[in-house]
């Protein structure tokens, strides 16, 4: 059961660095799972993501490549990053980067636990944004076979 205690302490000690909305979606997460699992797309419809939708990027889960690929870019991390990386694979960002973007989204659908942090914007100098990682099940399954990302600017 999350503790919403945390979550208001969470929202009032970081509001500088983490997004409101953020924790708001997080929690969302947290009150989705069914029996202790990870929340599945039904839980994490179009419909029931409204107030986060253009905040929220999909990334797939592909057994033959070991990699995840982009489903779906939100349009306001597109407007934020103005890159749009829908189709293409989280190795594809991490050679543009230099990041470890793969081995997160492997960690959380791993771990089958969300994560939330600020980050550097890397296409706009002194800009951070607060970003969410979730792991999710396509259907009522016991592991996850996506992890949402979304991102929430911080200024």
């Amino acid at each position: 059961m999350l503790n919403t205690a945390f979550l208001e302490t969470a929202s009032r000690t970081l509001h500088e660095q983490i997004n409101s909305s953020a924790i708001s979606l997080l929690a969302y997460w947290y009150s989705s799972r069914r029996n202790n699992l990870v929340p599945d797309r039904i839980a994490f419809s179009p419909d029931a993501l409204q107030k986060w939708l253009g905040h929220i990027s999909i990334y797939e889960y592909v057994p033959a490549r070991s990699d995840f690929i982009n489903r779906l870019e939100g349009t306001l991390i597109t407007d934020m990053t103005g890159q749009d990386w829908t189709g293409r694979w989280a190795s594809d960002v991490d050679r543009s980067f230099g990041s470890t973007f793969l081995e997160e989204l492997e960690e959380i659908r791993a771990a089958a636990t969300p994560s939330i942090d600020s980050v550097r914007i890397y296409q706009k100098k002194y800009r951070t944004a607060t970003k969410v990682l979730m792991p999710i099940a396509e259907n009522e399954r016991r592991n996850a076979d996506q992890v949402f990302l979304a991102m929430f600017p911080n200024w």
